[in-house]
């Protein structure tokens, strides 16, 4: 084989290296964005869930008792000044929404990873797949062609 071609072989596998590269960087970029996101909600949403379930316990009792009833509301009011728990669930958040996120772009991280760690076939292989499913996500998502209309069926 002359120089030019194994050059030329060089240059295809980076270039597809490159473009695994690409891919798994924008499903981490993506996966990273939603996890924030999601450590917002999922804390915030287990917060208000955990006052409510304080509250509930606070205005019933099993049996008559002004010494537990006391107690109920210092345990109350204890939990209404401190986010104790906040920032763990925020970190169960973040990755809940991180799993999703990759779970939602698995196509294109599996073939990402492929073209960034396998063979020189297997990455032009999996580049090429990137380029015809990056085609097919640019037509379908960006310019509508081929996507079902959800909001006003033609088959009722």
């Amino acid at each position: 084989m002359s120089v030019i071609g194994k050059i030329g072989s060089g240059i295809g596998t980076l270039a597809a290296r490159g473009i695994g590269l690409g891919a798994v960087g924008m499903v981490a970029y993506d996966a990273h964005v939603l996890g924030k996101l999601d450590a917002d909600t999922f804390s915030q949403s287990r917060e208000a869930n955990r006052l409510v379930a304080g509250a509930h316990s606070r205005m019933y009792l099993d049996t008559p008792s002004t010494v537990a009833g006391k107690f109920k509301d210092k345990i109350f009011n204890f939990q209404l000044g401190t986010n104790i728990f906040m920032p763990f669930e925020a970190v169960a958040g973040y990755f809940k929404g991180v799993a999703n996120s990759c779970v939602d772009n698995c196509i294109t991280l599996g073939a990402g990873l492929m073209a960034l760690l396998g063979g020189k076939r297997l990455s032009k292989a999996s580049a090429f797949g990137l380029f015809l499913y990056g085609g097919y996500k640019f037509f379908t998502d960006g310019l509508g062609i081929g996507r079902i209309n959800r909001i006003n069926p033609p088959f009722k």
